[in-house]
């Protein structure tokens, strides 16, 4: 069974549209990458999966279960891009809480919180009111209390937001342990670099759409083709000209799509010039940073 399915799933706020047809799976121990610039939809997805956020078209399942009931939360931990920690307790008595609500056993719950608390570096502030906190020291606790339950599916909004590199690795460690644990990891991230330390697998969400997927190293580093042609392009002029292939429109005269090697490019542009689209120039590039930041 799938751990997460969505299909179809569309998402609008007013008129402007932030998610479009927008379809994937994941099962198994596994850790993958929703990677993207900021606004291109990635915490609107996450909180479809919580719930949070309803689409207009299309669905969510979490194990089978229907995103946003009773049955499909208790199987989810959620780690916001901007958690909310409660400022007036201490840093073990906001473990605890977490715990409660959760229905986590207390003598578990506070050996657990304990070994969560020392492993990020927050073991000396246990009793501390979490009001006098840094930005990080209130990420970490974040992040503690994320890994406080042995959830299934675990869904983290930039994690490494305000942590130091020392945070990240532990950051990493907590992740992988989880894998191998067995349960489904999915990191919306605009840092394909930390990605690399932790997921086999990714997906680029561009302008509400999963543009592209598959390992780490073929979605952040898959070769684009960049085209330039004499005659007027749209929208509708590509996706019939592509036969429906991926791809992000620069401008009137110019597109980008990515392509598995040098036979796939030259497949691809003799199609371009049998649909007469006055192509005078195509040149290749790497993605960058620039592409997810």
């Amino acid at each position: 069974m799938d751990a997460l399915k969505l299909e179809n799933v569309g998402v609008r706020f007013g008129k402007r549209v932030v998610l479009e047809d927008v379809s994937f799976s994941l099962s198994g121990a596994s850790s993958t990458a929703l990677l993207g610039k900021n606004g291109a939809g990635k915490t609107t997805l996450l909180r479809c999966v919580l719930g949070i956020v309803k689409p207009f078209s299309g669905s969510v399942s979490v194990f089978g279960k229907k995103a946003g009931t009773v049955e499909a939360k208790r199987l989810i931990a959620y780690l916001p891009e901007r958690p909310g920690v409660y400022e007036r307790l201490n840093a073990l008595q906001n473990m605890l809480f977490h715990a409660k609500l959760n229905g986590l056993h207390s003598e578990v719950a506070k050996r657990r919180s304990e070994e969560l608390l020392e492993k990020l570096d927050l073991g000396s502030h246990t009793f501390s009111q979490v009001h006098t906190f840094s930005k990080g020291m209130k990420q970490r606790l974040a992040i503690a209390r994320t890994f406080l339950t042995d959830s299934p599916l675990l869904l983290l909004d930039e994690p490494t937001s305000g942590l130091d590199p020392d945070g990240v690795s532990v950051l990493v460690s907590l992740i992988k342990e989880r894998v191998e644990k067995g349960a489904t990891v999915l990191i919306g991230t605009h840092n394909p670099y930390f990605a690399r330390r932790v997921c086999e697998c990714a997906m680029l969400l561009s302008a509400g759409r999963i543009s592209r997927k598959g390992s780490l190293e073929e979605v952040v580093f898959q070769k684009r083709v960049r085209v330039s042609v004499l005659s007027k392009l749209n929208e509708e002029t590509l996706k019939h000209a592509l036969n429906g292939r991926p791809f992000k429109l620069l401008d009137q005269h110019q597109f980008e799509f990515c392509v598995k090697d040098k036979e796939d490019t030259a497949k691809v542009v003799e199609t371009l010039v049998a649909q007469k689209l006055g192509v005078v120039r195509v040149e290749q590039a790497e993605s960058s940073e620039e592409d997810f930041g």
